[in-house]
């Protein structure tokens, strides 16, 4: 932030004009800002910003040597794709306006056809993640939704795209898992194989695996656990 454009004109307006295809796309804007220069007493910057020709904030004076960041609550959409941002001076404004170099974003609005992955589903694994300290790149966002972006040893259904995908798998085998095996597993209550196989896992193996009535692989072996299987999972396998 230590650069900033400003029109060649002091009484000019600042232009910035961008394509976005297809037209129909929606955005975000984020837009950065901080005064670079000392002013004088009787100086002042104080300008007004539009989005194709309509004022979204304003009117605004950058605060000096401090970073402020502006940006849309609600969407934008540009006319035929084509957009004009425009910082406009003020009439008390003796300065032209100021935006920081590189200091203008634009993150467009993907929508998904599929639901949000069932909310309870991911607090409970995202609790799982915050126990053991799981580190994965890919475990951001939605853990389902996208296809392509699920969470790395996780399986979904997200057949039906009226409700909302639900974790039928979680393979964690060889993720250097330490402690006991969580409770915080009980609220995946659509898990269908759950694998926790080659870490180091200690303590008993928990009688809450024979309550989720999906459950039906089991894979604890490679572990420290002690003590005998609970006679309500020995059940489940009749």
């Amino acid at each position: 932030m230590s650069t900033g454009v400003t029109p060649l004109n002091p009484n000019a307006t600042l232009n910035i004009t961008w394509t976005i295809e297809p037209s129909t796309t929606k955005f975000y804007s984020y837009m950065h800002f901080a005064e670079l220069q000392t002013l004088r007493a009787n100086d002042t910057r104080e300008f007004n910003i539009t989005m194709n020709g309509k004022i979204s904030y304003g009117p605004y004076s950058p605060k000096p040597l401090k970073t402020q960041t502006i940006f849309d609550i609600t969407p934008e959409q540009c006319d035929g794709g084509a957009c004009l941002l425009q910082l406009l001076k003020t009439s008390k404004s003796t300065l032209p306006p100021l935006l920081n170099e590189a200091a203008h974003q634009a993150f467009t609005v993907i929508d998904f056809p599929q639901m949000e992955t069932n909310e309870d589903e991911v607090a409970g694994i995202k609790n799982v993640q915050d126990i053991y300290g799981l580190n994965r790149i890919s475990w951001q966002g939605d853990p389902c939704v996208p296809k392509q972006f699920l969470w790395d040893g996780l399986n979904c259904n997200n057949s039906d795209i009226s409700t909302p995908p639900i974790i039928t798998s979680l393979d964690l085998s060889t993720s250097g898992l330490t402690g006991i095996i969580t409770q915080a597993i009980q609220n995946l209550t659509h898990l269908e194989k759950l694998d926790l196989s080659n870490n180091n896992l200690t303590g008993e193996i928990p009688k809450f695996l024979a309550d989720i009535k999906s459950l039906l692989v089991i894979d604890l072996s490679g572990n420290n656990l002690t003590g005998s299987v609970p006679p309500s999972l020995l059940q489940r396998k009749e």
